[in-house]
């Protein structure tokens, strides 16, 4: 490279920097296709908080850039002279090298060393890995230098508005999610987020952030609905909700603005079995306590001695018959769509497990087994037998409950024989849920 390029390259990097320490709001970076220097002026450009780069010199930077910090940053070999950058230009070549190309391990490695040692600010940091993820969006290596950030802070507790930090937070998740359809490191990173706020902020107002990305999750899925990486954030905030407070679930229902226990009732009246006698109406079954619509529908015939929640039970399902309705109305209306099936499965998975631990049972060789309880201790003699003892599956089987899953999942796999996936989905009742007998 000539003298002259040389200087040009370092000019464009030094103007690169400037407008990253002075621009404070800057939001968005990307290159700009320019194929020539017609104007005879820097090829930085800064509007509205938006930087951008001419692509005309993006090679012969990046080049210059890349090779100094290999040579003199982080790969010092001995037959070289040892030549220490100083931390201003260090920082100068780190930027525009990661702006151009963010999957570089080794030198999102070198700013944490700069972190560590007080030459880079935290918040700083956060700053640029969002300018990073704007162009990039699924950029693994960003959303790991930006949760290495995050850790520093919320493990030491070193924060003056956390509001501010959780709320940015989840904006960057929105806008990467957003830019790149399946965007899983973008939800994996929101979810790990979520996670590591639950040894930093009060039980309710965690209650509060599980009701508020439970319904932000719903309006994503209706609007992305190949999109599984939501589907799976979907999942983990319906566990979340399974927790909530008494005080905490009257919010989500007011919040939500959805009467789940309505919702449950149309799904069961829609599918009683015919063998059953229930002398109650849909406004019935609507004022029923939870203890009397789980006796209904369960039965507490399991020889466990334990006291059942019926409250939180019933809300458990609840809350998933409300799932399976949302999606039953979504695979009508979109055709096609394997993640809304895969989603399906998982529904149908959590409301046979919590009847399986209701009863006492698990599926061991594809059998039905009683297991002892691990809080009364019973003991039964029979629990390593292979063979299935009539009695254990029966009194499952004959739940209405049960009964009335099995008559939906049969009459809406009927609807939908058009679609292959519903084919599919009959295979998996049959062959990974045990059903074959009963579909």
């Amino acid at each position: 490279m000539t003298d002259e390029k040389q200087a040009l390259v370092e000019k464009i990097i030094k103007d690169v920097h400037n407008v990253l320490s002075k621009t404070a709001e800057l939001y968005a970076f990307d290159i700009v296709p320019v194929e020539t220097n017609f104007r005879n002026k820097s090829p930085v450009m800064c509007i509205e908080n938006c930087l951008g780069l001419e692509s005309w010199c993006v090679k012969q930077v990046y080049l210059h850039s890349y090779t100094e910090l290999m040579d003199k940053a982080c790969f010092q070999t001995q037959k070289k002279c040892r030549q220490v950058l100083d931390s201003e230009t260090l920082l100068r070549l780190l930027n525009v090298t990661l702006l151009i190309n963010p999957d570089l391990s080794v030198l999102w490695n070198k700013r944490r060393e700069m972190v560590q040692e007080l030459l880079l600010d935290k918040s700083s940091e956060l700053k640029f890995t969002r300018l990073v993820l704007s162009r990039k969006p699924k950029c693994n290596d960003a959303f790991a230098h930006r949760r290495w950030i995050l850790g520093t802070y919320l493990n030491n507790h070193q924060i003056n508005c956390l509001e501010s930090l959780i709320n940015t937070e989840l904006i960057v998740c929105d806008l990467t999610a957003d830019k790149c359809s399946n965007n899983y490191h973008s939800w994996s990173h929101r979810l790990w987020f979520i996670n590591k706020l639950k040894n930093v902020i009060k039980q309710n107002d965690m209650h509060a952030l599980y009701i508020k990305e439970y319904n932000f999750s719903e309006r994503w899925m209706s609007k992305h609905v190949s999109d599984f990486s939501c589907f799976h954030y979907r999942q983990f905030c319906i566990k979340n909700i399974y927790n909530l407070s008494n005080l905490s679930w009257k919010t989500f229902e007011n919040s939500s603005d959805i009467n789940f226990r309505k919702v449950l009732v149309c799904l069961l009246a829609k599918n009683f079995p015919k063998d059953k006698t229930i002398q109650a109406s849909e406004q019935d079954l609507v004022s029923y306590s939870e203890e009397n619509l789980m006796k209904l529908l369960l039965s507490y015939n399991n020889s466990c001695s334990c006291n059942i929640d019926s409250v939180s039970l019933c809300r458990k399902f609840e809350l998933l018959c409300y799932e399976l309705t949302l999606n039953s109305e979504l695979v009508r209306f979109y055709k096609h769509h394997e993640s809304m099936w895969y989603h399906r499965r998982f529904i149908l998975h959590e409301i046979i497990e919590m009847m399986y631990d209701h009863f006492g049972l698990f599926r061991h060789n594809g059998v039905l087994v009683k297991k002892s309880c691990k809080y009364c201790k019973t003991t039964d003699l029979k629990q390593k037998q292979a063979k299935i003892i009539r009695s254990h599956g029966d009194c499952l089987y004959k739940s209405v409950l049960f009964q009335t899953i099995i008559k939906h999942e049969k009459k809406f796999i009927q609807e939908s024989e058009e679609d292959k996936h519903a084919v599919r989905h009959e295979k998996y009742l049959k062959l990974i849920q045990g059903l074959n007998n009963l579909m």
